[in-house]
Formats: structure tokens, sequence, C-alpha cells
């Protein structure tokens, strides 16, 4: 596989965390994972959570945007306050831990060939590094991690989280970015019960090998108190 750097708009070049790693596959392994991806789509998509919409049939942002936003209005109705919190991960598909991910998949493809077939396309990859002037690095063997740029990648990352854990809070997620919203009375117990909720799906990130990102995850608070404006968690 070859991976081509590319540098993001208004980055400093000399910061290796600037550029865009795009991957490039061979035509092959494209067609094999296509055929894959439509045997064992039907099996895997019943058994997916409601709350997952990335790279579903007939699911998109949209309504995950749609839901929150009426999930919201239905808590100005009620005089309540809500709370949200936008978790995002960091390189979520180049960490997804392959024993774990084995497992997940033994749990969800009744088929254990198809299973070790997966498997083995996912081990001994390796890679290089292409730069845009030209420049090559040493081959590298990846231990870890989804092929970025590939069909089955996203199903695979679904599959790994999920069993995400039960929260108070109501669920919004599009592959690896994941929201949580919860109304109440007070905003004493919006923090609570936020607080409970992320304790939770940390717990379950750290047990799985997956870590947020601290600077990416924010937070947010929607009401109709003008008082309030500057409110924050």
């Amino acid at each position: 596989m070859s991976v081509i750097a590319l540098l993001k708009p208004n980055k400093p070049a000399d910061d290796p965390k600037s550029y865009r790693p795009i991957s490039l596959l061979c035509v092959p392994f494209k067609i094999l994972e296509r055929m894959i991806h439509s045997r064992i789509e039907p099996v895997v998509d019943s058994q997916l959570p409601k709350e997952q919409a990335g790279f579903r049939r007939g699911r998109s942002t949209v309504d995950q945007v749609t839901l929150l936003t009426q999930d919201l209005e239905d808590s100005f109705q009620a005089k309540a306050k809500a709370g949200v919190v936008l978790l995002d991960l960091t390189a979520a598909y180049d960490t997804v831990w392959h024993r774990g991910l084995h497992l997940k998949l033994l749990r969800t493809i009744p088929d254990r060939h198809m299973v070790n077939f997966i498997m083995e396309m996912l081990s001994n990859r390796s890679f290089i590094l292409q730069t845009s002037d030209g420049q090559r690095s040493r081959l590298r063997r990846l231990r870890n991690g989804v092929p970025q740029g590939s069909v089955l990648s996203p199903m695979l990352f679904n599959i790994y989280i999920f069993d995400l854990p039960v929260t108070t809070s109501r669920r919004y997620g599009y592959a690896d970015d994941l929201a949580i919203m919860l109304h109440q009375p007070t905003w004493k117990a919006v923090e609570e019960g936020l607080n409970q909720d992320m304790d939770v799906l940390a717990a379950y990130l750290r047990s799985w090998r997956l870590q947020l990102s601290t600077g990416k995850t924010v937070s947010a608070v929607f009401h109709l108190c003008n008082r309030e404006a500057r409110r924050e968690l």
C-alpha cells in the first residue's frame, strides 16, 4: 500500500500533524473488498445499533442532525435545560485493535471461515509513505488498524464499536463521531448525568484501546434563558 502525505491548507509544513495521509490500494484488493462487503452487509447491518448512521443504507448525517434538533426542540417545549457533548476519537481507524476486532467479528458474522479470511486480509499489511516532492520512506508494517480508503473499513469500524455501553443520555453516531445529549430540569442534573455517561464511555474506549481527542471533544448547552447565555458545562 502506498500512502501519500498531502499538506493541509494553512498548516505549517514542518509539523507532521499538518499532513493528511491518502492511501492508494490495488484494484484487485478493492474488488475483493466489495464482494465481501455485499456478502456480509445484510447480516451485519441488522445487528448495528440504531444510533449509528455512518456508512449504512438509508442513513446519513442529515438524519442525526435532524434527530438531535428535534430532541432539543422537545427539551425547549418541556422548559428543560439540555447539554450536549460531541466526542471525537484520535486516529480511530488506525488504532483498531485486531484481536478485539476479531472477537467482535465472531459475535456478528456467523461464519468463522469468512471472519478468518477478513482477519487474514488485515494482517501483515505494510506501507510506504511518499511526499509530494517524491521522497519515499522505508517499508513499514502495520500491527493495528483498518485500511484507510478501504470500502470495507467503515463497516469493520461499525462492528468494532457496535456494543457501545448503554447511557442515560441519548446517543447520535456517525462512524467514529459520537454525540450524547441529556436534558433535565436543572444544570446540576445535566452535568451529573453527562459526567456519569462520559465515565462509562471513557472506560469502554480504554478497554478497547481507543482514545478520545481532548482537543476536539467539546460540550455545548441549549436553553431559552437569555440570562444564562454564557453558561458552560
